[in-house]
């Protein structure tokens, strides 16, 4: 096995396997084993991955082109928690007859002691050259053929004001009821972000600075609000508007809360679409490469 920064991978049991680890990913460790896995094989391994989560110890799990992908509970130690894991699933595709690291992952044959080194989802292993040149070609295809779509930005915009008005909602009605809105930001501006792309416009930056900003104003606007609810209260109106904020005691305590914690909340959610897209604008083809030996 070869260890590198956050990774380990190499043969385990007979298969090729990897494990990815980062404190902040989500999720936080995720488990490779490459290996030609389709028709009863896959239902097999599908079902024994659904109906032994507890026992392996996994949250969730699937079974994709070059393999399967589990994600572990995170208990104990990281790569010792992941050794117990990988004994357990190696153990079954030996028992349901699933080949390992000699057999290419694409077509399921032999590899006969040749193959290239390749990387797919950012998961080392080996392959048949011809087998990884005809998947990397249908990546690029498909992958140009979703460029080609025209982009809908304005319904992403709706979309994306729509989130944000929801979260506005939110805010209000927290507000009314604890003093405090602000879970209503984040709300507002992952929703947007997701409802953004939902509505037919293509991921791109444009999307995180739409979504950040019309979350972050409509909250704003909602604070607006709340404060001439409690201006109402008190018998006044809109020139009341920050009377009970800038008095001083109970008032200005909330009014600086709900401030401060409007905008950390809306920067936290906007650097983790951010991320988001920043992980999410990657194709298929872009996470596959032939690697040197």
């Amino acid at each position: 096995m070869t260890l590198a920064k956050g990774r380990v991978y190499g043969v385990f049991e007979g298969y090729r396997v990897q494990v990815d680890y980062s404190p902040f990913g989500n999720p936080r460790c995720l488990i490779s084993v490459v290996a030609h896995i389709a028709g009863k094989q896959k239902a097999a391994v599908e079902k024994y991955l659904d109906s032994h989560r507890r026992d392996i110890g996994i949250s969730n799990f699937g079974v994709i082109g070059i393999g399967l992908m589990v994600s572990p509970k995170m208990t104990g130690e990281v790569f010792a928690r992941a050794e117990s894991v990988l004994e357990k699933i190696c153990a079954q595709l030996k028992k349901i007859g699933v080949a390992g690291a000699d057999v290419c992952p694409y077509c399921g044959q032999p590899l006969g002691g040749a193959g290239i080194l390749t990387t797919e989802s950012d998961i080392a292993f080996r392959a048949h050259e011809e087998c990884f040149e005809r998947v990397y070609a249908g990546a690029k295809r498909k992958a140009a053929e979703e460029e080609a779509k025209p982009d809908k930005k304005p319904l992403g915009m709706l979309g994306g004001f729509l989130g944000a008005l929801f979260g506005a909602v939110v805010f209000v009605l927290t507000y009314a009821w604890w003093g405090i809105g602000a879970l209503g930001t984040p709300v507002g501006i992952l929703l947007g972000f997701y409802l953004y792309r939902k509505f037919g416009a293509k991921k791109k930056l444009f999307s995180v600075a739409w979504a950040g900003a019309a979350g972050l104003v409509l909250s704003l606007a909602a604070l607006v609000f709340g404060l001439y609810m409690d201006a109402r209260e008190g018998g006044g109106g809109w020139q009341n508007l920050f009377d009970a904020a800038l008095a001083g005691g109970r008032g200005t305590v909330f009014f600086a809360l709900n401030l401060a914690l409007t905008a950390v909340s809306a920067a936290a959610a906007t650097v983790y679409i951010y991320l988001s897209y920043r992980r999410d604008r990657r194709t298929a083809a872009d996470k596959m490469k032939r690697l040197e030996e």
